[in-house]
């Protein structure tokens, strides 16, 4: 027996040993972060469940926390079978879920001169808001979503997704599903049909059958029959949910005449299947399609409605950005402006519920210029599954789910660790290969999720109530200018690249003075509004803009340090060299930047950052790459347990145990109705620190209650 105890006590002190020196150390938990692509969901699954697994982290598409800037585009939203997960739940994984930030549409082109790629279109149909208007009537939005997503994604009629709480416009106008009939639908009729006929668009029996068949189609109100349309989407092999979605949306279009056979001489849509960086780049650099559908990974906050709805975002007239669809109209650009560039959030939330409206309301003035060029379909609810042995997952993170930057610096193995040598490794599954490691050209989030985690912001957020909270920032001000803002910032002490050389407020000026300087296309309305960036200490620097806007804080919040000036700081011949750059394919050392020289701890390559993990390699081949942790980190695991303690606490922790349960509501509870100077007033009680424990503190662990800081 006392060898037994023995026993048990010197495992229980190796413990202790392990969780002190643990808690010391600088950056994440694990040691080595391998993204390994898998496409399809049979192949994740089987992933997932083989003995012993290939996998261990099975992530929807969230959008990586605090590195934000501009649209993240997905495919079609981290498709998840309720089926799968069902059987990963029997073998024991943790299976999260949330509300996503993110949104699915098809996109139409709706220029009304189409010569720059189709000269031969004497009449552009989807210019014509009345024949968008008959489209949305042909999608049957409820019984597609379901059939396809199940629980897994919610329909919506919006850009702003329901997880953008307070922005999101539940009362946006519906087009419910109602084809009509083309032969005894009169004109008028609030139907696909009634509202073509309307409009002058023609059915034509072609073989006198009195029912739709193939070979019939419509004309436009020229008289010319109707041009082929191609919707383009992923493959269904690679993307099933996006390729079935469209399909059924051709299916329900040929019941009234409206899709491309070779009978009717392709009159009508079609889907085609194209690769979906393909797909991005032709919308995106030169607005080369018909239709497309996308899904957009976005924040919490609504400013995407500026790239991909202002006029100076056309893709067409701006190769690179986001108004693929064409929306040029000066009372939609008023209230993206408002949206982009505020710094009063009621006017941003006025402005963004007014932009939903409009976007689906074809009777406005001038609608024709915008309306219904977005058909949106389904927000992603996010469903995240892991392995069973796998701990600390921070899944209570509303609209990015638990596959955020936390996660990322806390999880490890609990039990049966995977390892490398002496090291411990997760492998965490990706869609698609990146098609890019430029900081400056990647537009996916197969790209950022391995990006997200080599860069850091200034700033960082409470993943569970998404306040904003210091981090290569120590402070910052905000001041109003009478032409703009100024943004004073003080930096963190200590920290460094990943190469070695200090993170410094010249970094920071040298960073968003060259996206200005070589108008980087994706980040455009970010540097068009930068005027300078000036040093105003060792260990500060101040941001100069010509509009106010909290948005723009955070885009160069995110911006300031994702060009290390070791690389970067040199003359490069045009823009284009700039995007075409690949940092990734130079070992480090050998390209750099004229008067630089290497650092002290030079990572493999010259793709780095400031954060908490080092790109070390992508394999083309094996489709898979690693990141190793940054053990020069400015925080240890410890400090970042600390800080997850404090963020928890604000959302009603009240007694920093991990769970919100009836014991916070009780110490509440006791305090309840004092205020500052009363003796039963207790500031542990006071979430929003307004003086008072009210109702307000009381609904904060309400709504909060059964939430736990770390999963499981």
């Amino acid at each position: 027996m006392k060898r037994i105890v023995c026993l048990a006590f010197a495992v229980l002190m190796l413990t202790v040993l392990f969780v002190r020196e643990v808690s010391a150390q600088a950056g994440p938990v694990t040691d080595i972060l391998t993204f390994q692509v898998i496409t399809g969901p049979d192949a994740k699954l089987a992933a997932m469940t083989a003995t012993p697994p290939t996998a261990d982290v099975w992530p929807s598409l969230s959008v990586p926390m605090d590195l934000w800037s501009s649209l993240l585009e997905e495919k079609n939203g981290g498709f998840t079978r309720t089926g799968d997960l069902a059987i990963l739940d029997s073998i024991g994984c943790l299976i999260t879920q949330g509300l996503g930030f993110h949104t699915g549409s098809i996109v139409y082109n709706i220029r009304a001169d189409q010569s720059y790629r189709r000269p031969e279109v004497t009449y552009w149909p989807l210019k014509d808001v009345e024949f968008r208007h008959a489209l949305f009537h042909s999608f049957d939005h409820l019984p597609i979503i379901e059939s396809i997503f199940g629980y897994t994604a919610t329909p919506v009629r919006s850009l702003v997704p329901p997880a953008q709480s307070k922005n999101y416009n539940p009362a946006i106008r519906a087009h419910p599903f109602n084809q009509g009939d083309p032969f005894t639908s009169p004109p008028g009729e609030h139907s696909s049909v009634g509202i073509l006929k309307a409009a002058g668009y023609t059915f034509v029996d072609a073989d006198s059958s009195g029912d739709v068949t193939d070979s019939d189609y419509w004309k436009c109100p020229d008289s010319s029959p109707l041009p082929k349309m191609e919707i383009l989407t992923p493959a269904l092999a690679s993307e099933p949910a996006s390729n079935a979605l469209v399909a059924m949306f051709i299916e329900d279009l040929a019941k009234v005449g409206l899709a491309a056979t070779e009978a009717n001489y392709n009159r009508g849509f079609a889907q085609v299947t194209i690769g979906f960086n393909a797909c991005i780049a032709g919308a995106y650099n030169g607005a080369d399609f018909d239709a497309y559908i996308v899904c957009y990974g976005v924040d919490r906050t609504p400013d995407q409605l500026y790239p991909l709805l202002h006029s100076s975002q056309d893709s067409l007239t701006y190769s690179g950005r986001k108004n693929a669809a064409g929306i040029d109209d000066t009372a939609i650009d008023a209230l993206c402006e408002t949206v982009k560039f505020s710094l009063d959030w009621n006017d941003v939330e006025v402005a963004a519920k007014e932009v939903q409206d409009m976007l689906y309301s074809p009777d406005l003035p001038n609608a024709d210029n915008f309306a219904l060029a977005y058909m949106c379909l389904y927000s992603r609810i996010y469903f995240n599954a892991y392995d069973p042995n796998l701990a600390c997952i921070i899944a209570r993170s509303p609209g990015y789910g638990a596959d955020n930057k936390w996660t990322f610096l806390s999880v490890y193995w609990a039990a049966e660790p995977r390892m490398v040598d002496t090291n411990t490794q997760v492998i965490w599954m990706l869609d698609e290969a990146p098609a890019t490691f430029n900081s400056l050209n990647a537009s996916t989030k197969y790209e950022w999720e391995i990006l997200a985690q080599v860069y850091d912001g200034l700033t960082n957020v409470n993943p569970y109530n998404h306040h904003d909270i210091p981090w290569l920032a120590s402070d910052w001000t905000i001041t109003p200018t009478a032409t703009g803002m100024e943004i004073d910032i003080t930096l963190q002490d200590g920290v460094t690249w990943h190469d070695g050389y200090p993170f410094t407020p010249e970094d920071v000026e040298f960073c968003l003075e060259f996206l200005r300087d070589y108008h980087v296309p994706r980040y455009a309305e970010t540097w068009e509004a930068l005027d300078d960036v000036v040093v105003t200490g060792a260990n500060s620097v101040k941001i100069i803009t010509t509009k106010a806007s909290s948005d723009l804080f955070y885009d160069y919040a995110s911006l300031a340090a994702i060009l290390p000036p070791q690389i970067w700081d040199r003359v490069w011949p045009s823009d284009q060299a700039v995007l075409a750059y690949d940092p990734a394919s130079f070992a480090y050392g050998t390209d750099m930047a004229p008067g630089y020289s290497s650092g002290p701890t030079p990572p493999p390559t010259n793709l780095f950052g400031t954060g908490a993990w080092i790109f070390q390699f992508y394999n083309g081949v094996t489709l898979s790459g690693d990141l190793r942790a940054n053990r020069a980190y400015f925080l240890t695991v410890q400090q970042v347990n600390s800080l997850k303690e404090d963020m928890f606490y604000e959302v009603g922790d009240y007694n920093r145990d991990g769970i919100i349960d009836v014991r916070d509501i009780t110490f509440v509870s006791f305090a309840f109705g004092s205020m500052i100077g009363d003796p039963n007033y207790d500031p542990g009680a006071d979430f929003n620190r307004d003086g008072i424990i009210s109702m307000r503190d009381l609904r904060t662990v309400a709504f909060h209650l059964g939430w736990q800081r770390c999963y499981p």
